[in-house]
C-alpha cells in the first residue's frame, strides 16, 4: 500500500506540473487572443500637469517589448518605427506641440525630421540606420499613413469650439520615432513628452476636462499603466475632483498636494482609460479658451455618480455570478476530492490482509499461478513481472509433477542420450568431468517432455494438473512439435517460434487459464472504479476552473482554486487499490502470506523435521511464485547444510527439483572439484549462511522468463507482419479604483510600430 501511495503522489505531482505547463501555454494563447501581439508595452507611466490655460503637459516613460516578426515571404522583418496617434477635435483637443523623444535604453536624444518616412520605402537597413534612425516626427495622417503630410504645431491647429455648439472639426496626428533596425528586444525604454492644447473647458464655477491617453482603437496591450495628474498651483484636495474610467482592474488615490494617482493592470487591445478631472476656478482666474457659462460641478458629479452606479450594478451582478461559480467549483472539488480520498483509504484498507495467520507450513491449496497473483494483490512486485512469476512457478510445478524435466545446459550437450530414461546423477557426473560442459550448463536450460505427458490420456487427468499447468504443458508440447523433438532448449524454442503467426493464441490460452483460475477463487473483486471516477471528476473540475477563469481574465484565481483540486484528483485516481479482498480471499491470502513468511524464516524454526525437507520441492515452486526463490534457497542451506554437499545430493535428493540448483554449486571452480573438496566444504563448519547457489531458482526463472519474453515478442512480431475595479465615490475623491464610465476623451491614443 505504501508503495502504491508513493507512486500515486509522484504521478499526481508530475502530471499536475505537466498540466500546469500546458495550462500556461493555453493562458498565453488566450492572452494573445485578447490583444497580445508582436508589440506590447510592458509598462507605461504618465506624469501630467494641467495648466491654467487648459493645456496638458504630458511625459511618458515607456518600456516596450518587440518580438521577432516575419514578412509575407517568411523573412525576418526588423522593427524601425514606433508611433502614437491622437485625434484632434476642436471641442476637446486642438493642437500638439513641444514634442521630445529620448531613447533611455541607449541614452540617445532623438532629433526632429521634416516628414514621416515609411520604412518600406527605404532601400536597406543600412540606409535607414544612417539617414532616418534616431529621429522623431509629427505628421497629419487623417487621410491615411500613405497620404501623410507634415504637421506644424500652431499653424495646423484647429480652432476652439464649444461642445455641442457646432460640428466639431477633427484630424489625426501621429507622433513617431525611428529606431535602428531591430529584430527583437525584450525591453526598450523611451521618454516621450508633448503638450496637448485646449483640453479643458472653463465653466462659471469650475474648469473640467476628460483626458483619454489611449482609447478603444489602441491595438497594443499594456502590462501596467501608472500615472499622476497634477493640478495648477493653489489647487488642493478640497478644490479638485477626479474620476477614472476603465474596465480593467485599477487603483486610485490622492497625493498630499491633491494630485490624482492611478494604476491599471493588464490592458488588452481595445481597452480605454479616461481621467475626468475638475478644479475650482472662476473665468477670470484662468486663460482657458473654451468657455461655457453656468455652473457645472453638480451636473458633473451627478453624471459620474450615475455612470458609476450603472457600472457597479453591472459588475455586482457579474461578480455574484463569478463568486457563485467559484463557490460551486470549490464545493464540487471538495465533494469529489473527499469522495476520492475516502475511496482511496477504503480500497487500500480492504486490499490488505487482516487475518490472524502468521505462518503456514502446508501448500496453500491454490495453483502456483494463482498464488503468484494472490501475492501480487497484497505485495505488488518491485521488479519482476507477475506473468514471469506465473510462468516460472508453473514450469517448476510441471517438473515436480513429472510432466517435464529441466536440465542445465543446451540440448546439444545431451545428444545421443535417451533423456526420457536419463538420471540426474548420471548427467551431473557427465557434466562434472568436462569444464566446457560446466560452463555451458550456466548459459541456458533444456526442457524434456516426459512420456507420461504425451500419452493419449488427457494430461490433466493423468498428472493431476490445474488449468494453468495443463495450458502451459500443452504450449510446450506444441513448441516441441515445431522443434521436432521432445527435448529442446530455450534457444531452439525461440528459433522454432519465428514466423509463428498463430502462436499468440496458444500463449493466450495459458494467460486465460491463469485468469480463470484466479477468478474462480473469488479472492478479490474490482472496486477501484470509485477512486478513479472521483479522481477524474475532481481533475476535470480543477482543470475546468483553471481554463474558465483564464478565459474570464482571472487566471490566478483559476490557479489558486484549480491546482489543488486537480492535484488531489490525480492522486485519488492513481492511489486507490483496484482490487479488494473478499472474505474467502482473506483465507487464501493468509495461507499464501503465511507460507511466504515461513519459508523466509525457515532457518529460525527449531521444530523442523523430515516432512519439512520433503515439502521443499513444493516450497521452491511457491517461492518462485512469490518472487523469493534466492532468499528461500539460502534459508534451506542454512537449515540443512547437507544440501550443499554433492555426495549427499547424489544419494538423497537426485529425484528432487532442488538437486540441480545445489548440485551445480560444485561446478563454480575447478579447485573445489572432487569428493575430497566436497567433503571439506561440509566439514569446514559451513552452515549455509554464506551460500548463494550458482544456478538458483531465480537464475532458472530468469532463463524461463527471458525465453518466454523472446517467444512473446517473436510471436507478436510475426502476427503484426501478417497484417498491420472598485468604487471611488462619485463625489470625485479619486479613491477606491476606476469604473467603466464613458470613453472618448481628449486624445484617444492609439499605439503601434512598423
Amino acid at each position: 500500500m505504501k508503495r502504491r501511495l508513493v507512486r500515486a503522489a509522484i504521478f499526481s505531482v508530475t502530471f499536475t506540473l505537466l498540466i500546469g505547463v500546458i495550462f500556461s501555454m493555453i493562458a498565453i494563447g488566450i492572452a494573445s487572443g485578447n490583444g497580445g501581439g508582436d508589440l506590447s508595452y510592458r509598462t507605461l507611466d504618465y506624469d501630467v500637469a494641467i495648466t491654467t490655460e487648459g493645456d496638458l503637459t504630458v511625459t511618458q516613460h515607456i518600456d516596450m517589448k518587440l518580438k521577432q516578426r516575419d514578412d509575407e515571404n517568411g523573412d525576418t522583418k526588423p522593427w524601425k518605427q514606433l508611433y502614437q496617434q491622437y485625434t484632434l477635435r476642436s471641442d476637446n483637443l486642438t493642437d500638439i506641440s513641444d514634442v521630445y523623444v529620448r531613447n533611455v535604453t541607449d541614452g540617445t536624444t532623438y532629433q526632429q525630421q521634416t516628414k514621416l518616412m515609411m520604412p518600406d520605402d527605404v532601400s536597406s537597413d543600412d540606409v535607414w540606420d544612417s539617414d532616418y534612425a534616431d529621429h522623431w516626427y509629427i505628421a497629419d495622417v487623417t487621410a491615411g499613413e500613405k497620404f501623410a503630410r507634415p504637421y506644424t504645431p500652431g499653424e495646423d491647429a484647429l480652432a476652439v469650439t464649444v461642445p455641442g455648439a457646432e460640428k466639431a472639426m477633427q484630424k489625426t496626428v501621429e507622433i513617431g520615432w525611428n529606431i535602428p533596425a531591430t529584430t527583437s528586444a525584450d525591453s526598450m525604454k523611451f521618454d516621450v513628452s508633448f503638450t496637448l492644447h485646449n483640453v479643458a473647458t472653463q465653466w462659471s464655477d469650475i474648469a473640467s476636462l476628460q483626458w483619454e491617453p489611449f482609447g478603444k482603437s489602441n491595438p497594443v496591450p499594456i502590462g501596467t499603466v501608472t500615472g499622476t495628474v497634477h493640478f495648477p498651483d493653489e489647487i488642493t484636495k478640497d478644490t479638485s475632483w477626479g474620476w477614472l474610467h476603465t474596465e480593467r482592474t485599477s487603483e486610485t488615490s490622492r497625493a498630499a498636494n491633491g494630485s490624482l494617482k492611478f494604476k491599471a493592470y493588464n490592458i488588452h487591445a481595445g481597452d480605454y482609460l479616461d481621467v475626468v478631472a475638475a478644479f475650482k476656478a472662476s473665468p477670470d482666474e484662468t486663460g482657458i479658451a473654451r468657455r461655457i457659462s453656468g455652473n457645472h460641478l453638480d451636473a458633473l458629479k451627478q453624471s459620474e455618480y450615475l455612470q458609476e452606479q450603472q457600472w457597479r450594478e453591472k459588475q455586482r451582478t457579474m461578480a455574484r455570478v463569478r463568486v457563485a461559480l467559484w463557490i460551486a467549483t470549490i464545493a464540487l472539488g471538495i465533494i469529489f476530492c473527499a469522495w476520492g480520498i475516502v475511496a482511496v483509504i477504503t480500497s487500500n484498507r480492504r486490499a490488505q490482509y487482516r487475518g490472524g495467520i502468521e505462518y503456514w507450513r502446508d501448500e496453500p491449496g491454490v495453483s502456483p499461478a494463482a498464488a503468484a497473483q494472490v501475492i501480487e494483490l497484497v505485495e505488488p512486485p518491485k521488479r519482476s513481472r507477475p506473468t514471469n512469476r506465473k510462468l516460472t512457478a508453473t514450469m517448476l510445478s510441471l517438473a515436480v509433477k513429472k510432466a517435464i524435466a529441466i536440465y542445465p545446459g543446451p540440448a546439444d550437450m545431451y545428444r545421443g542420450i535417451d533423456m526420457s530414461q536419463a538420471t540426474p546423477v548420471g548427467l551431473s557426473h557427465m557434466i562434472d568431468t568436462d569444464a566446457s560442459r560446466r560452463q555451458a550448463s550456466r548459459m541456458t536450460s533444456t526442457i524434456v517432455i516426459l512420456p507420461l505427458a504425451i500419452d493419449d490420456a488427457p494430461n490433466a487427468e493423468q498428472l493431476g494438473l490445474s488449468e494453468s499447468e495443463n495450458a502451459l504443458l500443452n504450449l510446450l508440447i506444441v513448441i516441441s512439435e515445431r522443434v521436432g523433438s521432445p527435448v529442446f532448449d530455450f534457444g531452439q524454442m525461440k528459433q522454432a517460434c519465428k514466423g509463428w503467426e498463430d502462436g499468440y493464441l496458444e500463449l493466450d490460452k495459458f494467460t486465460s487459464a491463469c485468469d480463470i483460475e484466479y477468478a474462480y477463487l473469488d479472492v478479490s473483486r474490482s472496486h477501484g472504479w470509485q477512486s478513479i471516477v472521483a479522481g477524474i471528476l475532481a481533475g476535470l473540475v480543477g482543470f475546468g476552473a483553471m481554463l474558465s477563469n483564464a478565459i474570464l481574465g482571472f487566471t490566478m484565481v483559476g490557479v489558486i482554486i484549480g491546482i489543488p483540486i486537480f492535484l488531489i484528483g490525480m492522486f485519488c485516481a492513481a492511489g486507490g487499490a483496484t482490487q479488494e479482498m473478499t472474505a474467502q480471499g482473506q483465507q487464501i491470502v493468509g495461507k499464501c502470506l503465511g507460507l511466504k513468511h515461513y519459508m523466509e524464516d525457515f532457518s529460525s524454526f527449531t521444530d523442523r523435521g523430515t516432512a519439512d525437507l520433503a515439502m521443499w520441492d513444493w516450497y521452491m515452486v511457491y517461492a518462485a511464485a512469490f518472487g523469493i526463490s534466492e532468499r528461500v534457497a539460502v534459508e534451506l542451506a542454512k537449515a540443512y547444510p547437507q544440501v550443499t554437499d554433492p555426495r549427499w545430493l547424489d544419494d538423497n535428493a537426485s529425484d528432487s527439483t532442488l538437486y540441480w540448483s545445489y548440485r551445480s554449486h560444485s561446478w563454480d571452480d575447478d579447485s573445489r572439484y572432487g569428493i575430497g573438496a566436497r567433503v571439506g566444504v561440509q566439514s569446514s563448519g559451513f552452515d549455509g549462511s554464506q551460500y548463494v547457489p550458482s544456478l538458483s531458482f531465480d537464475d532458472l526463472g530468469s532463463q524461463i522468463s527471458s525465453g518466454f519474453a523472446d517467444i512473446t515478442s517473436t510471436i507478436s512480431a510475426a502476427a503484426l507482419n501478417s497484417s498491420s475595479g472598485g468604487g471611488f465615490g462619485s463625489s470625485g475623491s479619486f479613491s477606491g479604483g476606476g469604473f467603466g464610465g464613458s470613453s472618448g476623451g481628449s486624445g484617444g491614443g492609439s499605439f503601434g510600430g512598423r
